[in-house]
């Protein structure tokens, strides 16, 4: 069997550490994956080697940049790079690969329609994987906030014009999202995979409800990363031995991810800290901030920055290193730090919206109502209070049992073989 995984990066962030683990995974069972992943996010000598590796690296950074432009400039994302999709197909053409998976392909560097009317004239079984909504919108990757639903029976005059991706001048979400069902439904063989059941629940109402397949297989963690360790040792590198850490990640802080949430609830904690200064039995919350901010943003001295990092050990050392880990984030389809965060033993506490809940099992923290911030608050005392061990064991267990690399990555082989022998 030989499988081709298309996705904007490769092994960092999220999705790039998926297909990944998932190549690496087929590789190990006898069959062949090969990876096709946007130029960009790496320097020229790991371009260099991803090449030595047979990765094929679609298009460049100018290509990217000019993509970008014309989608900002028409309204429309992923309908510009054609040398660079043609060069895609030509590959494709080449290797001949038994089944396809589409991971993340709006990051500028792919022409969507290019790539769906290859795949339905060759017949090709295509895998696509929803880590977010794009795929059955007109343009969103996410529509909860907003309210917005128009998806199910056609996308027009989209409240989100000016998000992600943004579009400075025309809506052509109507147009965007009749392509996409056009042409999605012109595949034979397709299989539609969600991160998470509420994702996948979302597609079986939209129009790729017909697809062969629909099925939802969680993201899963590397437990030979991610597990519990010696916190004290942790703790005491960085220099947290006397205090309550919270701890959040993102690769990027904005509003959707709860910046502005995450900041009000560092200045309720220090007013919190000048209440109850000098008392015996009381331990001051810092807040750790993995990720990038704005760099306008202003940040109260109880929060300590840590920049970005790829580094699966270092993640993990943060997680253990923190009492609690806290999401604001109000929409997800999965929410993997979450995960990761439960298999090191920490407790999480998150909003209780759209994939979440599926994330915060039975003693392994706090789902929070009406993104109530003063709910979280109430979150953080309650485990301040009994103490990170009363939720570690159970956090962990959760984690092991739906989170499993062995278990999901199985599945997506069984997915494989089942579109391949599917006739016509």
């Amino acid at each position: 069997m030989r499988v081709l995984l298309i996705n904007e990066v490769y092994g960092i962030l999220s999705t790039g550490r998926t297909v990944k683990e998932l190549s690496e995974d087929i590789r190990n069972h006898g069959d062949e994956c090969l990876i096709a992943t946007a130029y960009g996010m790496k320097d020229k000598s790991e371009i260099k080697e991803m090449r030595r590796k047979g990765h094929y690296i679609i298009g460049n950074l100018a290509d990217r940049k000019l993509h970008a432009l014309c989608s900002r400039i028409t309204g429309l994302q992923g309908y510009f790079s054609h040398i660079p999709t043609l060069g895609l197909l030509w590959y494709i053409k080449k290797k001949k690969p038994d089944v396809i998976q589409l991971e993340n392909v709006h990051g500028n560097y792919l022409n969507l329609n290019m790539v769906l009317r290859f795949l339905a004239k060759e017949n090709i079984p295509t895998v696509l994987l929803l880590h977010d909504c794009w795929f059955y919108t007109g343009r969103c990757t996410h529509y909860t906030v907003n309210g917005c639903y128009q998806w199910r029976d056609e996308c027009r005059c989209c409240p989100n014009n000016r998000n992600t991706p943004p579009s400075w001048f025309f809506d052509r979400c109507t147009k965007m999202w009749r392509d996409k069902k056009n042409n999605f439904q012109k595949i034979n063989k397709l299989a539609v995979i969600g991160v998470s059941d509420w994702i996948t629940n979302q597609a079986k109402c939209s129009f790729l409800k017909d697809s062969y397949l629909i099925k939802r297989i969680y993201n899963w963690i590397d437990f030979d990363n991610f597990k519990p360790m010696d916190a004290e040792d942790i703790r005491k590198d960085l220099q947290l031995e006397d205090k309550f850490v919270i701890l959040s990640v993102a690769s990027l802080w904005d509003s959707t991810k709860g910046l502005k949430g995450l900041l009000k609830l560092a200045e309720k904690l220090q007013e919190e800290a000048q209440r109850k200064a000098g008392s015996e039995d009381y331990r001051e919350c810092l807040l750790l901030m993995v990720g990038s901010l704005p760099e306008d943003t202003k940040v109260p001295d109880n929060i300590r920055l840590i920049p970005r990092t790829n580094s699966l050990v270092s993640l993990a050392r943060l997680y253990n290193a923190a009492d609690v880990y806290i999401s604001l984030s109000k929409e997800e389809s999965f929410g993997k730090t979450i995960a990761e965060a439960l298999a090191c033993g920490t407790p999480a506490i998150t909003f209780s919206a759209t994939a979440l809940p599926e994330l915060v099992g039975k003693n392994c923290g706090y789902l929070i109502a009406n993104n109530s911030l003063k709910s979280v608050y109430k979150g953080i005392c309650k485990i301040r209070s009994k103490g990170k061990e009363f939720y570690s064991d159970a956090c962990t267990a959760y984690a092991r049992k739906y989170f499993s690399m062995a278990a999901n990555v199985k599945e997506y082989r069984e997915v494989y073989k089942k579109l391949i022998t599917k006739t016509k």
